[in-house]
């Protein structure tokens, strides 16, 4: 199958501004792929699609669409991680596009860093709640899927949202999306359960404490001990170590004071 030629345009870019695609056994695992990935900084990345999306603001939705999906599809980490990156800079217009196809993305992507790149930013910011009708029960049937990537998206697509103050039917399927995944032990899980957690903070502080409380034996201890601490302190890690339990009684006596 040919090559969509703004993905041809976008790749040959990234390889005049780095070098030949590598792997490394270290970041394989950190990044949980084994992809081959273009050495270039996310600066460099960054600046490159702001750069392209400015010259291409005449493509519709339908057309940007097919670019994502042949970086999606793409071979390298580097232009999966693209694809999300060029939604952050897509005018409001071209974000206007059926979020079904992001099912079909998440069967391509591999690892946290893949996922999350495509799954949190500017595009979950504004379009998940203002496309909520839509959005809702794709994100429930995400967190049943029977891959792993698909269902850690189903956590970490609600946190950019969630970091802002919106309606409270996106905290009541947060909150059901980590119940059905609270029980998984692999860290693409516990971690995104804390990180929707912690998003919850600042403006859903109420039904979060109170999930937390009646759920604290049930959580991965992680997402407990880092929203425990986000809770107390406004950082989710500290030197200090402290039982869950105790931390809990204490961010509940301080909200009483």
């Amino acid at each position: 199958m040919a090559m969509n030629p703004h993905h041809k345009e976008i790749l040959d870019q990234i390889r005049q501004r780095s070098g030949t695609p590598t792997q490394h056994t270290f970041l394989n695992n950190y990044l949980g792929n084994e992809h081959p990935r273009f050495p270039i900084n996310a600066p460099t990345l960054r600046a490159l699609a702001r750069e392209w999306m400015k010259a291409h603001r005449e493509l519709s939705a339908k057309a940007l669409v097919a670019v994502l999906t042949g970086l999606i599809e793409g071979e390298s980490g580097t232009e999966k991680s693209m694809a999300g990156i060029l939604l952050d800079y897509a005018t409001p217009d071209q974000r206007q596009f059926p979020p079904k196809v992001f099912g079909s993305w998440l069967e391509h992507l591999v690892g946290w860093a893949e996922v999350d790149s495509l799954c949190t930013g500017k595009y979950t910011l504004t379009e998940v709640p203002a496309q909520w009708e839509t959005w809702k029960p794709l994100l429930l049937k995400f967190a049943k899927s029977k891959n792993i990537q698909t269902r850690r998206a189903s956590l970490v697509l609600l946190c950019s949202p969630l970091s802002r103050a919106v309606d409270g039917d996106l905290v009541t399927v947060a909150l059901q999306n980590i119940d059905r995944l609270k029980g998984e032990k692999e860290i693409l899980i516990t971690k995104a359960i804390s990180w929707l957690m912690r998003s919850m903070v600042k403006h859903h502080r109420k039904p979060l404490e109170k999930y937390l409380k009646d759920n604290i034996d049930s959580l991965p201890k992680i997402a407990v001990r880092e929203t425990l601490m986000k809770l107390k302190t406004g950082k989710k890690t500290s030197g200090k170590k402290m039982s869950p339990k105790k931390s809990m009684g204490s961010a509940v006596k301080r909200k009483a004071k």
